[in-house]
Parts: structure tokens; sequence; C-alpha cells
């Protein structure tokens, strides 16, 4: 019987460590607390893969990213059924093809793994690391699941962000991963690691030791220091209205003129609100009802409070015609004082890649992709929008998966920065990926080391402080208005973070450093040694 389970046991030991990597990695994405799996989660990867060809990388990282997509993205079916009404046999079909494309990632990740080690002749686990750091920061995925992005509740360890941005958190979880499979590989006796191990090893632990003690110190320091700032009162509105590939008629009751989240606007500020904000939604018609503008107009006034919300943006005619997903900033007196035009647009919702060389490709997408799909031009101005003494850094949806971009946009901001993130969620149903978002934008608070309110349809809406701490969280799937006094940074002290000066400088000094590592570690063979597999 041996003799016959022998060979089947052989096949299936490395299909079930892929599977493992992918479920572990998956799993802190859709609950926070099981942060520590994300920590050992390659492990059982890079002990299956060892000794084994590139192929047996490439097909392991595979099966590894298509359970780690399929347990952290099961949402991607209902998307679809939401965005063109399919049913459930062609929404699974296009979300296998998103699952398929995004699993490149470790696919990919894991083949380049295995050509450095046919480069240099060795198992090159310190450069895992740095790979790590590279693919999930780098590879191009339409919805970006940063490794860092999932640690969300791990406070101590996501402090070293405001050095490195989430770049600097993906590669210590690369360290620590090696760390465990050079211990696990050298007690099985398939460790190829040369004298150089031990110290290697030991440069690791004390860079992870580094990491986590600056994490505890900058933790207490960033606690202590936002205790004394003072206060912004935001009114955060939360419609949970329901998503519509169409331009939705006004609910019973309401009117272009008077949408619910007014309603709850003027509560929120009869109750002390400073700054009132509305989440991204589908349709307001600011820009195209006529009446509108001078009904937003009046309401504002009447409640004194200055409102942000969100609408599309319709300018030109013609050839000349352009729309944008926009940010609006009405001041308490109800004139629109600020605009913010979307940056960063999601491939196949809001733009179509190569269309502008490719035109005909844009009335393909029209037909496929019905209402849902606008081929909305990006903005490039960054802007704020002044409240007292307060800079509101605007940024929208799936702009607050961009480290770079946002830092960026924070760098520009006068004294005083807060950012301020619209969403609209409810294209994904009852699933973890509002979750999933509002984790991701925790990290944009430790980044920038300024507060966040993350304002979104559905819910959770939250705000955050700079080190990372959830000041206030709505209730998932209610229509809902809350008022929470935010700390900002006091006037006259003008603060940028390291990541914020200099967003990309950790991400490209480490994969420079891995690669002259690489090159020197291959240039100092004195003679070819024996391939790992």
């Amino acid at each position: 019987m041996t003799i016959f389970l022998r060979p089947l046991l052989d096949h299936l030991w490395p299909v079930a460590g892929a599977l493992t990597t992918g479920i572990m990695l998956a799993l802190p994405y859709n609950y926070a607390g099981l942060y520590p799996l994300t920590w050992l989660a390659f492990v059982p990867l890079l002990v299956v893969v060892n000794g084994r060809s590139a192929a047996a990388h490439y097909w392991l990282g595979l099966l590894a990213g298509l359970s780690m997509y399929l347990v952290a993205t099961p949402w991607m079916v209902e998307f679809l059924q939401r965005l063109k009404d399919y049913p459930l046999a062609p929404a699974l079909a296009g979300a296998l093809v998103f699952w398929l494309l995004t699993a490149q990632l470790p696919a990919f990740m894991m083949l380049v793994w295995r050509w450095s080690q046919r480069f240099t002749g060795q198992d090159n686990l310190w450069l895992f690391p740095v790979l790590v750091m590279m693919f999930y920061g780098g590879f191009p995925v339409l919805f970006p699941l940063q490794l860092g992005e999932s640690q969300s509740a791990f406070l101590v360890a996501i402090q070293g962000a405001d050095l490195t941005g989430v770049y600097g958190v993906d590669l210590m979880i690369g360290v620590s991963n090696a760390l465990v499979a050079a211990v696990v590989l050298r007690a099985m006796g398939r460790s190829t690691a040369r004298r150089a191990g031990p110290a290697l090893g030991a440069a690791g632990m004390l860079a992870l030791l580094a990491w986590l003690g600056y994490g505890v110190w900058a933790l207490d320091r960033w606690d202590r220091q936002v205790a004394h700032w003072p206060t912004l009162a935001v009114g955060l509105v939360q419609p949970n209205e329901s998503p519509s590939a169409s331009v939705p008629a006004p609910e019973p009751g309401y009117s272009r003129a008077w949408p619910p989240e007014m309603a709850l606007s003027h509560q929120l500020a009869d109750t002390g609100a400073e700054v009132i904000i509305w989440p991204e939604t589908r349709y307001k018609g600011y820009f195209e009802v006529d009446h509108v503008p001078g009904a937003f107009r009046r309401s504002v006034a009447r409640q004194g409070v200055p409102l942000i919300f969100h609408d599309a943006e319709q300018q030109g005619s013609g050839q000349g015609f352009r729309e944008y997903n926009s940010s609006l900033f009405l001041d308490a007196d109800g004139e629109l004082a600020g605009r913010y035009r979307k940056h960063r647009l999601v491939a196949f919702g809001e733009t179509l890649p190569l269309s502008r060389e490719f035109p005909w490709l844009v009335s393909w997408a029209s037909d496929y992709l019905g209402d849902f799909f606008a081929n909305l031009t990006p903005g490039s101005d960054r802007v704020t929008f002044p409240v007292g003494g307060v800079h509101l850094v605007p940024a929208i949806c799936y702009e607050s998966a961009f480290a770079g971009h946002v830092a960026r946009s924070v760098a520009a901001a006068p004294e005083s920065p807060l950012l301020v993130v619209l969403s609209n969620n409810g294209w994904f149903g009852d699933s973890r990926q509002p979750w999933q978002h509002a984790g991701a934008t925790v990290l944009r608070a430790v980044e920038s080391r300024v507060s966040l309110v993350h304002a979104v349809n559905n819910g959770p809406s939250t705000a955050v402080a700079p080190s990372g701490r959830i000041l206030a969280s709505t209730p998932f799937g209610e229509r809902i208005g809350l008022i929470i006094d935010v700390p900002y940074t006091p006037a006259g002290q003008v603060f940028r973070s390291w990541f914020t000066r200099w967003p990309e400088w950790f991400a490209v000094m480490a994969g420079l450093a891995g690669l002259i590592v690489l090159v020197l570690v291959r240039l100092s063979r004195r003679h070819p040694a024996r391939d790992p597999g």
C-alpha cells in the first residue's frame, strides 16, 4: 500500500503547501485579527518549491495566488452580477478571468526567485523579501492588495510605514517568512545556504526586531502627541444607497434638489458639525440638472456648514467634451469653492487602457460594459478644501490604494492637512470588501501621519488617527449620520513624514540593493556551484 500511496503523496504535498500559503495570506484581509498568519504564510510554499524546477515554481505560485484571491475576493462574482445584471454563470466566468490574471503576481514572483537561484547557484532566501516588496507593490492588478494592508490591526508593525510606506511592511513580512523557512529547511536537511547563512539570518532578525521596536516607540509617541491636538467636528453622512449601473431615480419622498444626504446634513449641522462629508455615490445631477446647483447652494447656506460631496462632472461639448469623477466643495455660503478631479481611474470601469491610441475600443467597451463604463478624463491638480485652519485633502475611492499618490497630495497641502476619502463599495454587496478597503486606508493615515476620514456609501465609514487607531466606525448597511471629533496638526506645526516627502525612495533603494547584491554574489563565485534543483 505504501508503494502506491507514495507517488500520490509526492504530488499532493506541494499542492497542499501552495494552497495553505494562499489561504493564510487571504484570511487576514477578511478578518484583520488574523494578521499573524501573514508573517508565516509563505513558509509552506517556500518549503514545497525547494529544489524544484522553474516550471514548478511558477505553477505552485499560481496555485497559491488562485487560492489567495479566491478566498480574499469572492465578491468579484457579485460585483459582476451587480455591474451588468449577469446571471451566475457569466459572472463566475468573468471572476475566473480576474482571479487567473491576478494570480500571476505570486506565480511570476516565484519564477523570478527561481531564476535568481540559477543565476547565483544558491537558494537566495535573502532575496525573497525584496521580491515580495517589489511584486506586491508594483505588479499591475485591477484591485491592488498589498500585504501590509492586511495588517491594520497590528499597529506596532505598521508604524514604520511613515518612513518606508507600505513597502517596508511588505519587506518585513518577507523577512519573517524567509527566516522561518530557513529554519524549517535546515531542520529538514534541505538548505543550500553557505557559510553566510547564519550571518544573513542574524541580520534579518535584527532588522525585524528594529522594525518592531520602532513601532512600539512610534505608536506611543503619536498616541501621546495626538491627544493634545485640536479637533475638527466632521459630520459624516452614510446614505446606504443601492448601487445602480444606470442613473437612478430619486427615492420616494426625496428629489434631486433634496436627496437623503441633505436631510441628514441639516441634522448634523444643527448638532455642531463644522464640515459635512458625503461619500461617493452614483449620481447627484449637480452639473446636469439645472435647478440642483441653486437648490444645493440655498440648502448649504441655510445650514451654514461647508459640504464635500461627489458627482460626475461634464465639461465642454463635441470633440472638447470631457467627463470627470469629481469631489466638490461648497463653502458655508453654498458657493462652489473647489473641486478635485480623480487622478487614478479604475481600468475598465472609468477608463480603458490604450483607448487614446485605439479610439474604437471605447465603442466596444460601451457595448460590453454598458452604463457602468465611462471613458473619464483623469484630473491633474492636487487641491485642498480649507475649513477654518484645516486643509482637507480629497481622494476618491480606490485612489486610497495608491500610497504614493496619497502621499503626494498630502505633501502639496498647506499646514494642518486631513485626508478625506469618498467611496462607494455598494457594488460589492454584503461581502468582506468594505472591511478590506477600510483596512487599506489605515495605512495611508500612518504613512503621512495625518488623520483620515473615510466616508463610504454603505459603510463601514471610519475615522483614523495618525497612529492608525480607529477613532470611530459606522455600522455596515445602515443609513446614518455621525459627528466625529477628528484631530489635526496644530497651526504652525508643519510636519511631513519621510514617506510623504519621498514616497518611492525605499522601494527603489531596496530594489536596487537587492539587484546589486545579486550581481555581487554571482561575481563572487570562484567555481560553478551545484544547481539547487
